[in-house]
């Protein structure tokens, strides 16, 4: 799985001077399907375009007009209500041109009443998943004895709660309740969809001479199918649709076809087909650390993983920081030893995710007093930084760094960066010279803009000696956006995790990212950039595309999978909907990182073990009682969750010490010091087991390109198949105390292999043992 980076460069030049002169426009990766909102819609043709030097002229689909302002490269899209559920946008500027899909809104009007008679109340605000659960959000207006909101919502299951005069209470008119995830109480709203039946679906079928087909489910109307954002004609015969591959796709490496298509259900699944110079990928020999897909992550807190270097260890000792907030010597050292022993390669890792190593303040900061607990805090972590590009020395230096990523690379591994560009510390040079750079501390009623993570979304503190940046300002966020830059011109490193994403404008991504875009089409360097959003599905989807990132967190679908597997009372029926929620949002082929764990949260087995509850303090109960219980059912719960996020569509994250079944409560308990030695049985296995599935994913693209569909949901039973071509799986999971039965389908003429049975199988119906799980893998010989 070796690559240089020469078919890149030679690719990227390739398609500037051609698509110069061919009316296409090449996409490193196909563009989203936008999903408009029920009236108006607003696109940056830029995200798309890159630099305009031409007024774009646009070919609209029926009950489609727009405005285009091209100062802004903005297009207000007004739709008509009665418009197909799928249709192609085609733009043209100079001698380029691309089609962008639409996608008609799911979204329902909905309206939310509170009864007032008598007008007693002051003020009502609606909050909950609708929202972001911030108030401030959704104002309720007072008409006719009525509080109303009005809302247009996907369909699907909503918590929420009022807000009545400041008190946060359940909606007493609706008797539908459901479990907040911590122990309490939400009113439920279940949006139904407005269509009848099952969605149409596509499915690779198999590769012809020139091309290949896909098979079409559910009476397809119409489908689109796209090469690099060109329209291709292609042929259907009944359920059937032959693409032929433009014959330009054999000059280039790497590019995409992408095929999605509608009835009057809805809209398919997408498919995205990549190309190997103009062939369908399918040996996994030809996939290497530049292709994004392959990326399996794995997060170092540098200070807590290995100590490398005893010389630069400088931990405060002091009487006011508990030993577990100081420092504990872990450094770049340490990382690099660990890479040279084989460390990473032994769980299957591809892309190590380090976290800050800016330089970051000496001496305490911060509080944390609950509990009769009282301490300060060192800056371990790295997050408070006081530079944009020096290297903090308790960390290393520019030359053990350097010496990381040449054998990440000779490996192919990948290095991403942890970076911090919301904020700085109050010891920064630059703030302390020009406070003027950040926000304002103070709001206008005198109350403090700290941890007011929602209200004041991009100028809110973290805390009262971490000034918030004003990267709305043009040469602020100029000044950052090349300090990142340097990073990745200095050192080769291979992308960036972007710290607390949402508190940052959108504004700042599109610039950083169309520099990175001019950087890589000048050298062919591949950059990933994965972004942290708590929130909706809508705001964290506002932050991908082309033009901004490639992916976010999809903290939803961890929450619900971590409840499912961790609490009695919450099954696979929630995991389903909030996968269903996030593929309709991020696309089937998604970028997003789906993780074991956080360095923000519980770790997994202190919750699997009943030892940690999502209803207490989880910080509180790190910081006053020792959390070291371990069962055989927390490990296997823990190995579900790891065959779940490799198995699902996106990036999977595997938190340092999930691979051996690490505890804790939450920051900074989650945070304790990698163990490599003296690991018992249980750990081994669960380590050797986390490699196996990292080794399956990376030799069967099906993993990574598949058709995903859900087989079976029930509480405590989850079964989805992935397609790709002659390969199907079958991911069957089993979070009960029973055995679980699943008949498996079409074995005629196919080769099949099972993950706990790797001989080939002979029987159709397979037994999965309690708090278990199996991977069915069929090659079907015919195809």
């Amino acid at each position: 799985m070796s690559c240089s980076t020469s078919w890149l460069i030679n690719g990227f030049f390739f398609l500037t001077a051609w698509y110069t002169n061919a009316q296409l426009t090449h996409m490193p990766y196909p563009a989203k399907t936008i999903l408009l909102d029920p009236q108006t819609s607003h696109i940056i043709l830029s995200d798309y375009l890159g630099e305009i030097d031409a007024l774009p002229t646009f070919e609209f689909p029926a009950g489609i007009s727009a405005s285009y302002d091209s100062i802004s490269s903005k297009m207000i899209i007004t739709s008509e209500k009665n418009i197909a559920p799928l249709m192609p946008l085609k733009v043209d500027f100079g001698s380029k041109s691309l089609v962008l899909l639409l996608q008609k809104s799911q979204k329902q009007k909905t309206i939310f009443t509170v009864p007032d008679p008598n007008h007693e109340y002051e003020r009502v605000n609606l909050v909950g998943d609708i929202n972001a659960w911030n108030p401030a959000n959704t104002a309720m207006i007072y008409r006719d004895s009525l509080w109303i909101a009005e809302l247009y919502l996907l369909p699907g299951t909503y918590g929420y709660q009022l807000v009545i005069n400041g008190v946060w209470q359940l909606d007493s008119a609706n008797p539908h309740t459901m479990d907040n995830g911590i122990g309490g109480l939400n009113s439920k709203l279940v949006v139904p969809s407005k269509y009848d039946g099952t969605a149409p679906e596509l499915q690779t079928d198999r590769e012809t001479k020139d091309g290949f087909s896909l098979k079409l489910k559910g009476n397809i109307d119409q489908v689109f199918v796209l090469w690099q954002d060109s329209l291709l004609t292609t042929t259907r015969e009944n359920d059937q649709l032959t693409i032929k591959i433009p014959q330009i796709a054999r000059d280039i490496k790497r590019s995409y076809i992408k095929a999605i298509g509608y009835n009057d259900t809805g809209v398919s699944n997408e498919v995205i087909v990549p190309l190997d110079y103009g062939r369908v990928l399918k040996d996994p020999e030809k996939l290497c650390r530049y292709d994004k897909e392959t990326n399996i992550m794995y997060y170092i807190m540098i200070d807590r993983f290995w100590n490398g270097n005893r010389t630069n260890d400088r931990p405060l000792d002091d009487d006011e920081v508990y030993p577990i907030a100081d420092f504990h010597g872990g450094d770049l050292h340490g990382v690099f030893q660990k890479l040279k022993q084989g460390y990473f390669d032994s769980i299957g890792i591809t892309s190590i995710w380090l976290s800050p190593i800016i330089k970051n303040p000496e001496g305490k900061f911060g509080l944390f007093n609950k509990g009769g607990i009282k301490s300060k805090f060192s800056a371990y972590h790295g997050y408070w930084p006081i530079s944009f590009t020096e290297i903090d020395a308790r960390f290393g230096d520019k030359a053990i760094l350097k010496k990381i990523i040449s054998e990440a690379h000779r490996r192919g591994i990948n290095i991403i960066l942890d970076y911090v560009a919301n904020h700085v510390h109050e010891h920064h040079p630059l703030y302390i010279e020009h406070p003027d750079i950040a926000t304002q501390l103070y709001l206008s009623d005198g109350t403090l803009n700290t941890e007011k993570w929602d209200e004041y979304r991009l100028t809110t503190w973290f805390d009262t000696f971490l000034p918030t940046l004003d990267l709305q300002k043009e040469q602020i966020s100029e000044m950052l956006s090349d300090s990142m830059l340097f990073w990745i011109e200095k050192y080769d490193i291979d992308g960036f995790r972007h710290d607390a994403t949402k508190h940052i404008p959108l504004s700042f991504w599109r610039k950083l990212t169309k520099k990175i875009n001019a950087f890589g089409q000048q050298t062919g360097k591949v950059i990933l950039q994965i972004g942290e959003t708590y929130g909706t599905p809508e705001l964290i989807n506002s932050y991908i595309n082309a033009g901004k990132l490639d992916g976010q967190f999809d903290f939803n679908v961890y929450d619900a999978i971590l409840a499912a597997l961790c609490r009695e009372d919450v099954g696979f029926d929630r995991v389903a909907e909030k996968i269903k929620e996030s593929l309709l949002y991020y696309g089937y082929h998604n970028l997003m990182g789906y993780m074991t764990g956080n360095q923000d949260k519980p770790r997994f087995m202190a919750l699997a073990t009943q030892e940690v509850r999502l209803d207490e303090d989880t910080k509180l109960a790190g910081w006053s009682r020792n959390i070291d219980r371990k069962t055989k059912r927390a490990y296997k719960k823990l190995l579900l969750m790891h065959a779940f996020i490799q198995t699902i569509p996106g990036i999977p994250v595997i938190y340092y010490g999930d691979e051996i079944g690490m505890t804790g409560g939450n920051d900074p308990d989650n945070r304790r010091d990698m163990k490599f030695d003296n690991l018992d049985t249980a750990q081994v296995k669960l380590k050797q087991n986390v490699k196996r599935l990292a080794n399956w994913r990376r030799s069967h693209p099906v993993f990574l390109f598949g058709d995903f569909s859900f087989e079976i949901v029930e509480f405590d039973f989850l079964v989805y198949k992935r397609k790709y071509f002659d390969q199907t799986v079958y991911i069957i999971l089993n979070n009960s105390e029973e055995s679980k039965q699943f008949d498996i389908p079409n074995l005629a003429s196919s080769t099949p292999s099972a993950w706990m049975a790797p001989h080939l199988l002979k029987e159709r119906t397979i037994t999965v043992p309690p708090y278990n799980f199996e991977i069915i893998h069929i090659r079907h010989d015919k195809i």
